[in-house]
């Protein structure tokens, strides 16, 4: 397939993806937290963590963010509400191991200040930080 067919994804359609992405985490961390009876969950404070909170913060990101780039669906839950998905850079489906790579690379493009994300509004190809890394594109589906 010819990189030409497809349209890649620009900052702001990522950051909603992303959004998405956030409400998803949080309905299990409640889900877990009612399971649980966490109760530092239900009474947040930036001092405190909730046990259920980092619970589903790695359940999203092995299942949603590893599992779920690296298969047939091409993304996270919140990039297929947004119809976007991620390919390498020959428009074919990332192996799971790339998408791990990916996962861990999301750490360096937010160091500092977020702008390792911010370079898919910067630069042409629409690639943030972590695509550059891993030979990887965001790009609109297709259906």
């Amino acid at each position: 397939m010819e990189q030409e067919q497809y349209k890649p994804a620009g900052f702001w359609i990522r950051f909603l993806a992303n959004m998405v992405d956030g409400v998803f985490t949080l309905v299990i961390a409640l889900i877990i937290a009612m399971l649980v009876n966490d109760h530092v969950f239900f009474n947040y404070s930036l001092e405190n963590t909730s046990r259920s909170e980092d619970a589903a913060n790695l359940i999203y990101f092995v299942i949603f963010v590893i599992i779920f780039t690296g298969s047939k669906f091409r993304g996270s839950p919140g990039k297929m509400v947004c119809k976007i998905q991620v390919l390498n850079k020959d428009m074919t489906q990332i192996s799971l191991l790339k998408s791990l790579g990916r996962g861990f690379a999301y750490v360096i493009s937010a160091i500092p200040l977020m702008i390792g994300y911010m370079m898919a509004g910067w630069n042409e190809e629409k690639k943030a930080l972590h695509d550059i890394i891993c030979g990887t594109r965001v790009v609109y589906r297709k259906n």
